[in-house]
């Protein structure tokens, strides 16, 4: 089977449709030339165009929320296929009372059983996914000589 048969570049609806299905994910940003990757539960809002998650102090929250771009990106195993979605924008501590009470209803839960206080929303910019044919290694077209 050709790779272009193999691997689907997802439309930009149906990698929101996939953003709206993910739960779990990393966020990764870069802060003094050093990149950053943490694992993170999220909800899309997409009335809002936001992927939300939940962080307690530290440097995830900080570094998130000074990162001139992060990157949230996550992997899905099918029977039979494997998915990957990559979303990119900026990233912002939630602080009204408006914005809070909007994360509230969204229902987050943090990966750990330890206080997350503090909301961090990612507009997202841009996304893009890709869907993948998993199975067993195709055999070579041509024999190689080592």
């Amino acid at each position: 089977m050709e790779d272009e048969q193999l691997i689907t570049v997802l439309s930009d609806e149906e990698s929101r449709d996939l953003l709206r299905a993910t739960t779990f994910g990393r966020i990764a940003f870069a802060v003094n030339g050093r990149v950053e990757i943490y694992p993170i539960n999220i909800v899309f809002s997409e009335r809002d165009g936001e992927i939300v998650f939940k962080s307690a102090p530290g440097f995830k929250l900080a570094g998130a929320s000074i990162a001139k771009e992060v990157v949230f990106q996550s992997d899905a195993l099918g029977d039979g296929f494997a998915t990957s979605l990559v979303a990119r924008g900026g990233a912002r501590v939630l602080s009204t009372e408006a914005e809070l009470e909007k994360a509230e209803e969204l229902g987050v839960r943090p990966l750990i059983a330890a206080p997350k206080n503090e909301y961090v929303a990612i507009t997202v910019a841009e996304v893009s996914g890709r869907r993948y044919i998993t199975g067993e290694e195709a055999e070579p077209l041509i024999d190689t000589i080592a």
